[in-house]
């Protein structure tokens, strides 16, 4: 099978393919690089918060790299602009967000909304005698134009809707349904204390949150992609080798056998048949025809048949 791989075919084709192998290796890398760094920089928000126009234009999506970092944000709340994300667990505690929509001034003179996850409650003081979340219990959006500080988070996947105020996720999707638009594509998880409600801890997407599989397993993707070329590269070998064998074998076979082609087995006796002529002849009607003929005791040959007068002695 060596010979068969070292053919300047399968050379040339192993070549390719350990190059497709190295560029999926880099892209794996990348991705994992990637994961890396979005993961040491939620873990360490050490960097001075920045304004949200350097860190994200409207329209631009947040990255992993950008989600955890720290931005301030100027606006003013809109108080019908308002919606409650129950079923989180905070500090061991079943806990509801409160989410407000931002109206922050664009370079052009317009608005665009920014949603802010302003902080947090227990579920028990945000439900109502009924057993339900009540969107009324949650505390007001301050009044003006207000400073916001927090840290720039993705937004979450979209499963349900928006009912009554009430969100199962923080999902700008949904968000510019029930608000409308212009609307940046993340959120704001305000670190600062809100009147009634605490401060949001870090990494509350379930973008942000741990490891982010995203890359990861775009990572593991490439590395796949990697060993199959190499493994398509040995099956064409493999296939190759087989098949000459098989030629081989096959060559050897039609050579051990004779040019006519196996004997024929040999003829054997039998009784002849009256399709035979010579079983059809005067002979095998006229039974004297067969008898001996009686010797003539005066006849002057011997016995064997030969005449004493006409032999001599030389």
């Amino acid at each position: 099978m060596l010979r068969t791989a070292l053919r300047p075919r399968f050379l040339g084709l192993l070549a390719l393919m350990v190059a497709a192998t190295l560029v999926c290796g880099l892209l794996a890398t990348w991705q994992w690089d990637r994961a890396h760094r979005a993961i040491t920089s939620r873990s360490e928000p050490t960097d001075p918060a920045v304004a949200l126009e350097d860190a994200l234009l409207l329209g631009e999506p947040v990255t992993n790299e950008r989600a955890g970092d720290p931005v301030v944000a100027r606006g003013t709340f809109d108080p019908a602009e308002q919606i409650l994300v129950p079923g989180r667990r905070i500090d061991g505690q079943e806990a509801v967000i409160v989410v407000s929509a931002l109206h922050v001034v664009q370079p052009d003179g317009g608005e665009a909304r920014l949603p802010v996850a302003r902080g947090w409650m227990p579920a028990a003081d945000a439900t109502g005698p009924d057993g339900e979340v009540d969107p009324a219990l949650a505390p007001a959006v301050p009044a003006g134009e207000i400073e916001v500080t927090g840290l720039l988070e993705a937004s979450e996947a979209a499963t349900d809707g928006v009912s009554g105020h009430v969100a199962q996720e923080i999902a700008t999707p949904l968000l510019v349904n029930e608000w409308g638009e212009p609307m940046y594509s993340g959120y704001l998880a305000q670190t600062s204390a809100a009147d009634g409600l605490s401060p949001m801890p870090a990494a509350q997407s379930a973008f942000s949150r741990g490891l982010d599989w995203q890359n990861i397993g775009y990572a593991a993707q490439w590395v796949l992609f990697g060993g199959f070329f190499l493994y398509l590269w040995w099956r064409s070998v493999r296939t190759a080798y087989l098949d000459q064998r098989a030629d081989e074998r096959a060559r050897l076979e039609a050579s051990l056998q004779p040019a006519d082609g196996p004997a024929a087995p040999g003829p054997t006796a039998s009784a002849p048949t009256a399709s035979d002529p010579a079983a059809s002849g005067p002979a095998a009607s006229d039974p004297d025809a067969l008898a001996p003929t009686p010797q003539n005791p005066n006849d002057p040959k011997d016995v064997t048949g030969v005449d004493p007068d006409s032999a001599t002695t030389r």
